[in-house]
């Protein structure tokens, strides 16, 4: 015989016994179900565990049921949470659908009702509960960002998987266009946390803005809040906040930072209110934050830098540059309705030998105003920008450049070429000949020819 399905489990939290008793003989065929009166009966149930669903009272002898809620947010698995109550207001109403509750149910109801849509209820939570661990599953297999997890990117490839369901800060620090943000969705993703990826760029909002938007605020706040707002901690409660370029904070922002980092609750805008502050920490860099000067606090410095993942510029990950270049293609491909086949070798090694100051931005959009103008079905070398094929137009100068004997401009090429592939390997000779394109006899070859 097989294995009996288990039952989901359902707390009722209702005064009235004789109600309560009547709807558990009711439902009980189908769920798992204990009952209690009180929410503080009710609190000490949930501090053992927490259940699939709780059928929830708003009057209680000893406080309102809307604190129970407020409690169970907390928790680290907030169960399906179905109003009942016999007092219907609309404020009541809105007020428990708000702090998280899925329906609201007036005495007397259709028990039948209740009974089918808990069933429903239920259903979709454990679906959703499925999808998101498939996600998280494919998001170990497949990152979000394009990548052969070979050379500059290995470590990292390696690491988020680890690091991403902790609780730790993370900071992330790399070149503008490296892709730091998709990073930064990346572990969201692989954490678990039940909430949102909530995005802030501090160096694109004015620093007078720059509160409001992290904090919120209450209505009279100040001149021209005519109504209270929401800020990203609060929407980002129980979810990730990724704070891009940290190092434009200005320094009483860094400070009222550091204070909800260290103390875990903040304070909305002209509220005296405080409020519990439950967030996991990304940020991220293009500066070096520890060099001192700099102007950020290095208070606030040592308590992000918890877990450091450095993103390799694009010029530092080759073997990543045929992957990246493709994608980019068929993504421009789509956006302007053309049908340019592939990149051929001749304009891939343009690619291979430029610096890309501007990382997998300058990629992509390179590709992409070159594919929206292209002649042909392929892209050639007429197609680049001109800053892209800069390299290109150097190689032409010294090839006519007679002072130059043809064989010292391949050797310098070699030796370019050679010392990219090391480094973007971490040295390992077999990988770099393979990225190359020669044996590993020739490589060591050369290596012992040009003393590289």
């Amino acid at each position: 015989m097989g294995k009996k399905e288990k039952k989901a489990t359902v707390l009722i939290v209702d005064d009235e016994l004789n109600f309560a008793e009547s709807l558990q003989m009711a439902i009980e065929d189908l769920f798992d179900v204990s009952v209690c009166q009180t929410l503080r009966s009710a609190r000490e149930i949930l501090l053992k565990d927490i259940p699939d669903a709780v059928l929830l009272d708003i009057r209680l002898p000893d406080g309102e049921g809307i604190e129970l809620i407020k409690d169970l947010k907390d928790s680290d698995r907030f169960p399906v949470v179905i109003v009942m109550t016999a007092h219907a207001t609309v404020e009541t109403a809105i007020r428990s659908l708000k702090e998280g509750a899925v329906d609201y149910f007036t005495k007397p109801f259709d028990v039948g009702k209740l009974k089918r849509d808990l069933e429903i209820y239920l259903e979709n939570k454990s679906l959703k509960r499925k999808i998101s661990n498939l996600d998280r599953e494919i998001s170990r297999i497949v990152p979000p960002f394009i990548t052969s997890g070979k050379g500059a990117m290995k470590t990292i490839v390696e690491q988020v998987p680890t690091v991403a369901p902790l609780s730790i800060p993370i900071l992330i620090q790399g070149e503008t266009g490296t892709g730091k943000e998709k990073l930064a969705q990346w572990i969201h993703e692989l954490s678990g946390l039940p909430g949102e990826l909530v995005t802030l760029s501090c160096a694109t909002l004015p620093k007078d803005l720059f509160e409001s938007e992290l904090f919120g605020y209450v209505k009279g706040a100040f001149s021209g809040a005519a109504g209270a707002k929401e800020g990203l901690i609060e929407c980002a409660d129980r979810g990730t906040l990724f704070l891009d370029e940290i190092g434009e904070l200005a320094d009483e922002t860094q400070a009222k930072l550091l204070r909800v980092l260290e103390s875990g609750h903040y304070f909305k805008l002209g509220d005296t209110r405080e409020r519990k502050a439950q967030f996991r920490l990304i940020t991220a860099t293009h500066k070096n934050l520890s060099e001192p000067g700099n102007g950020f606090r290095q208070d606030l410095f040592y308590r992000i830098n918890g877990i450091v993942l450095e993103l390799p510029r694009l010029r530092d990950r080759i073997e990543d540059m045929p992957l990246l270049a493709a994608a980019f293609l068929k993504e421009a491909n789509f956006a302007y309705n053309r049908d340019v086949k592939h990149i051929p070798e001749q304009t891939l090694e343009i690619f291979l030998s430029y610096d890309w100051p501007g990382n997998i931005r300058e990629l992509k959009w390179s590709i992409h105003r070159s594919v929206a103008t292209a002649k042909k079905d392929v892209l050639e070398i007429t197609d680049l920008t001109i800053k892209a094929a800069t390299q290109k137009r150097s190689l032409n100068h010294m090839e006519n450049d007679l002072s130059e004997t043809l064989g010292a401009a391949i050797a310098e090429l070699e030796i370019r070429y050679i010392k990219k592939a090391l480094a973007a390997t971490g040295d390992n000779k077999t990988e770099a000949a393979r990225l190359l394109g020669i044996s590993v006899r020739q490589l060591h070859y050369k290596i012992a020819q040009y003393s590289i």
